[in-house]
């Protein structure tokens, strides 16, 4: 269990980051810039030969950005949402490890804005495997992560790429709110997923595991986030966690489903009446995200499912744990 010092520790970094988001300066701001002349180009990414496989008879060389964006959407998804072929995530998979790479190799943080849906939509149309992906504990995702392509199993077709990969192309994505919004909206549903799933029997490592996996990924998303706002001036921040929130709040529906019929709903739709016009990427309904869901989802589970205080305590300390350690990688990633 934390200690009463972690726990301070926790609160002094969040509160921090709420001064560093409102001292922003202009001087970081070029690689924030809402059109994106200061990002990642398509024509770098053209020029990229797992582009051009991903999207086979697709591909033009004087595609423009909008019409890339779009050929790589179409590229990786079906007609069915998730529900992919080994070829279609093999395009997924092209293109994230090639998105990355090119926000390596130009020290960029950002993509150009006709990019960032078409890849939102791309991402969020893979959500659980995405989701394995940020939280880094899955097996299969870890032994597959080093094979050069999709694998299937009773449940369907995978894909995986390294974490960082991943975590870059989010970050490059979410200078558009909407399109982190769309993220953290897929993510947080496939996270209440999870817990909905937990057969009423579970014990020990397989009902603790669900709501630590979940504070890891959403802890994830929390240090994009930061990153992203952090650039921005206060008036900027103020504008970007508007957007960001209203897109998030017009993605869940207003009536909650009863929990026998929707239990994943239930959980999200339930924390999701927590978001106010004045929430930010720095308030607690995102950074205890975890722990609300895993308290919701116990409640309607009944007494024999209320976490101790080291369960909450643990949820908590992934969730910022994880948010640090993003934090601290895209500073000099």
């Amino acid at each position: 269990m934390a200690s009463p010092s972690s726990r301070r520790i926790r609160a002094a970094v969040l509160a921090t980051s709420i001064v560093v988001v409102a001292a922003g300066g202009v001087g970081i701001w070029k690689w924030t810039r809402p059109d994106g002349s200061d990002a990642v180009t398509c024509s770098a990414l053209l020029n990229d030969t797992r582009i051009h496989n991903a999207l086979g008879s697709a591909y033009r060389k004087n595609l423009s950005c909008h019409g890339l964006g779009e050929a790589l959407r179409e590229a990786g998804t079906g007609d069915k949402p998730g529900i992919h072929s080994k070829v279609q995530a093999q395009a997924m998979r092209n293109t994230l490890q090639a998105t990355s790479d090119a926000l390596t190799k130009s020290k960029q943080k950002s993509i150009a804005g006709p990019l960032r849906l078409p890849l939102a939509a791309l991402i969020t149309d893979y959500a659980p495997d995405t989701y394995e992906i940020l939280k880094e504990l899955d097996a299969d995702y870890l032994t597959h992560a080093s094979d050069d392509e999709p694998w299937e199993d009773n449940s369907g077709v995978h894909m995986t790429v390294a974490h960082e990969d991943l975590v870059r192309v989010v970050r490059a994505i979410s200078d558009s709110p909407t399109a982190y919004a769309k993220v953290r909206s897929a993510e947080g549903r496939y996270a209440a997923h999870t817990l909905a799933a937990i057969p009423g029997t579970a014990k020990g490592f397989s009902l603790s595991l669900p709501p630590t996996g979940n504070a890891l990924v959403l802890g994830a998303l929390d240090g994009v986030a930061a990153d992203v706002t952090n650039g921005l001036s206060k008036r900027e921040s103020a504008r970007w966690n508007k957007d960001m929130v209203d897109s998030l709040v017009s993605s869940t529906t207003a009536n909650i489903p009863d929990y026998k019929s929707n239990p994943a709903e239930y959980i999200n739709n339930t924390w999701a009446k927590g978001l106010s016009t004045t929430s930010t990427n720095s308030s607690k309904v995102f950074h205890e995200q975890g722990l609300h869901y895993m308290n919701i989802w116990a409640k309607e589970r009944g007494e024999s499912s209320k976490p101790s205080a080291r369960q909450s305590e643990d949820c908590l300390d992934s969730q910022f744990r994880k948010y640090q350690e993003t934090v601290e990688f895209l500073k000099t990633h």
